[in-house]
């Protein structure tokens, strides 16, 4: 570390030799309620004694190895694995940037009740912290059949979230054989009930053990439904849609077979009026007047 001037430079490395993140934590800490926080921001600009004008910000040269090591653990929301890799630190026109990757070693990640092997996982830093690009697969290996799981690719700001199967199958014998180790063809009533709701928090961006918003929520989706289709449940329809105005709404159907969907919009002319339009299979336009009475 040297410092001349305003001008700081800082090189070097460090391993680490042991260290927990947890996830499970609800909160970090906090200040105590009896201490106030006074941000004044003409303190901030209050030039030093002796001198009319500010004094200049300090320049940092960063540039920074960190090796994780063996035994930094990070469990918690389902995760428990080790992070191995090497990370470079540096501050190039004085904003933080990280490169390198990091990948688990030896991780498991419970889900739907199953407990799936981390196959693949690794998150690769290329300038931004908070942003980095994403490549993980969860596998249950437990099945002599298939192996099942599910794979995220993306960034961390826009994950891509999907079901992995070995050998390729449909999402829904995918969902079936990863939360109840069977086709769907092999599923009683009440397993059904089981692989819809599963099917519906998966859609919704849950992890069966919940924490945080859903997909639904983070996209603003104000209607979220699965239905069982007449043929059992391949043909059931998972629908969503969103009220654009106050006049407006606007829905998509899909079965899960991918053999039909379609489009709802629906629009309010007046209090009593209202006209449908609908796409897919089955087109057509309904006008709906619509007459209440205590």
């Amino acid at each position: 570390m040297q410092l001349r001037g305003r001008d700081l430079s800082v090189s070097g490395g460090f391993r680490v030799d042991e260290g927990l993140i947890d996830l499970g934590r609800s909160s970090a800490p906090a200040l105590s309620d009896d201490v106030i926080v006074v941000d004044d921001p003409t303190l901030a600009r209050k030039p030093p004694r002796g001198t009319d004008q500010p004094q200049a910000p300090m320049r940092m040269a960063l540039d920074l190895r960190v090796d994780l090591g063996q035994n930094l653990r990070v469990r918690g929301k389902g995760i428990n694995t080790l992070l191995a890799g090497e990370l470079r630190v540096t501050a190039p026109n004085e904003q933080v940037a990280v490169t390198g990757t990091v990948r688990t070693v030896g991780g498991v990640f419970d889900a739907y009740g199953a407990k799936l092997d981390i196959t693949r996982g690794l998150v690769i830093f290329n300038g931004p912290v908070a942003n980095p690009t994403l490549d993980i697969e969860a596998l249950r290996t437990d099945l002599e059949a298939v192996k099942v799981g599910v794979g995220v690719t993306g960034t961390a700001q826009n994950p891509r979230v999907a079901l992995v199967s070995i050998p390729a199958m449909s999402d829904i014998d995918t969902l079936s054989w990863l939360t109840l180790g069977k086709a769907s063809t092999d599923l009683a009533g009440d397993q059904t009930a089981l692989l819809q709701r599963a099917a519906l928090a998966l859609l919704a961006g849950g992890d069966g053990g919940g924490g945080g918003p859903g997909l639904a929520q983070r996209l603003g989706l104000d209607k979220l439904s699965f239905s069982q289709g007449a043929n059992g449940l391949a043909s059931s329809v998972v629908g969503f849609g969103k009220q654009l105005s106050e006049r407006f709404y606007v829905g998509y159907r899909q079965s899960l077979d991918a053999t039909g969907g379609g489009f709802d919009l629906v629009y309010k002319i007046a209090e009593r009026f209202t006209l449908r339009l609908l796409t897919g299979e089955t087109t057509g336009v309904d006008l709906v007047w619509t007459w209440r009475w205590d």
